[in-house]
Formats: structure tokens, C-alpha cells, sequence
């Protein structure tokens, strides 16, 4: 249903009010007569001078039980929802779980079967796509880490490097302990 609907799609643009009459032709109320669909394309013409062919009008029927499914398991979802938030005892993401499996439940109680699947396949594309940005966060903590460890290392490496040329003007073992001093301060380890 998240297609867009065709400019050119005359039945599916129709107006919310004559939509819901359409569907009470072929769906009546109480002991309502259901039409034909040859009767349907009669009472198209005479109330509101479209002519299709059968064969549109009956594919429009099939988008238009789908259409309706989807919205009824919709609204079944967010009662759920609504009802669930009110008592308070569930996050935010048990009461989305929940709503989803009514909503689910409402698609298979149909017997709509592509749209569980479509469903399902939408959740699994949502979860990689969380998984993803979730390695992707985390690779961009560790080549972070990695770059300050290297920054770290090239400071020592040019500390060590300023203490060594200073080998004349400083004794071998106050040298050896002063880049000893350094390397610790520069990684963290003195304070």
C-alpha cells in the first residue's frame, strides 16, 4: 500500500466517501443486495459517469480489499497500543512489539499472505540496516582509538628521540628514566 497510486488510476483517486461506497456495493451491510460487477459498472456510469473496463474494476476491487485489510489491522494496532500505553507497565518497545504482532495477526487473520511476507521482510531489512549503523558506530570508535594510540606513540617516539639526542648533557640511567617517565605520562599510566 505504499505505492504510490498512479495520476492516471481513476477508481483509486477516488474521493474517501465514494471509495466506501464502492465497497458497500460489493460488501453490503446487514441484508444488503451485493452487486455484480457488471452492476457496479452500471451505477459507476449513472452516479458518477466513469466508464471502466471489467477487468480494471476488478482489479480495483482486489487493491481496494487490501487497501481496507491494511487499514483495518492498522487501527487494530493502535488500539492495542493506545491501550497498552495507558496501563503503563511496558516500555515504549514491548508496546511497539506488541502492536506489531496484532497488526501481523490481522494481515494472516486475512489471509493475506504477501503482505506477511512483505512485513516480515520490511522488519528484517529495518534490523540489518540498525545492525549496520550500529558495526558502523563502533568501527568509528575503534579507528579513533587507534588513530589517538598511533598520535601517542609518534609523541613518544619523538620524546624518546629529544632525550636520546640529549645524551651527552644527561647521565645513561637519569636518561633511561626520564623516557621511561615520558612513555607513561604520554600513554596514561602516570598521572
Amino acid at each position: 500500500m505504499d505505492k504510490e497510486i498512479r495520476a492516471d488510476a481513476k477508481l483509486k483517486n477516488l474521493p474517501a466517501g465514494v471509495l466506501d461506497e464502492l465497497w458497500r456495493y460489493r460488501n453490503p451491510e446487514d441484508d444488503g443486495e451485493k452487486l455484480t460487477l457488471e452492476a457496479v459498472l452500471v451505477e459507476l456510469k449513472n452516479n458518477h459517469g466513469m466508464e471502466v473496463s471489467l477487468s480494471t474494476l476488478s482489479e480495483f476491487y482486489k487493491w481496494l480489499r487490501l487497501k481496507r485489510g491494511i487499514q483495518v489491522a492498522k487501527d487494530r494496532a493502535e488500539q492495542a497500543r493506545l491501550q497498552l500505553a495507558k496501563s503503563g507497565e511496558l516500555d515504549i518497545e514491548a508496546i511497539e512489539q506488541v502492536a506489531q504482532g496484532v497488526f501481523t495477526a490481522q494481515m494472516t487473520d486475512d489471509g493475506n499472505v504477501n503482505a506477511f511476507i512483505a512485513l516480515r521482510q520490511i522488519k528484517l531489512l529495518e534490523r540489518q540496516v540498525a545492525d549496520k549503523e550500529k558495526r558502523t558506530a563502533i568501527d568509528e570508535r575503534k579507528i579513533k582509538l587507534l588513530e589517538d594510540k598511533a598520535r601517542a606513540f609518534d609523541q613518544a617516539q619523538e620524546k624518546i628521540q629529544q632525550l636520546r639526542d640529549a645524551k651527552g648533557s644527561v647521565d645513561e640511567t637519569a636518561q633511561r628514566n626520564a623516557i621511561l617517565d615520558k612513555v607513561d605520562e604520554i600513554f596514561g599510566i602516570k598521572k
